[in-house]
């Protein structure tokens, strides 16, 4: 005897697929973290410390496998510098 199939109803489709991603995205996230070592965020602060100027840009730049911050400030004396930040090691460059 066939057995009978009911079609998915959109919502258990939808809730299917919210629930693959974020089984599979959440361990990319996690690897991007951890690999980062220094957020944007810190890497931002830190050099706002040292610089004592307004941060006017900010980038995410790989160089080889580094992952590297660069950021522009405007000094109090207006000239502009760039610092690199090593996001792994949270070194200047």
């Amino acid at each position: 005897m066939p057995v009978a199939r009911r079609p998915l109803s959109t919502t258990a489709l939808l809730g299917a697929a919210a629930v693959l991603t974020l089984v599979f995205a959440a361990p990319v996230a996690r690897a991007e973290t951890a690999s980062a070592g220094l957020s944007q965020d810190a890497a931002v602060a830190m050099v706002r410390e040292q610089a004592g100027g307004k941060v006017v840009r900010v980038e995410r730049q790989g160089e080889g496998a580094a992952l590297v911050y660069l950021i522009r400030v405007l000094t109090p004396d207006g000239r502009l510098r760039e610092y690199r930040v090593d996001a792994a090691t949270g070194t200047l460059r």
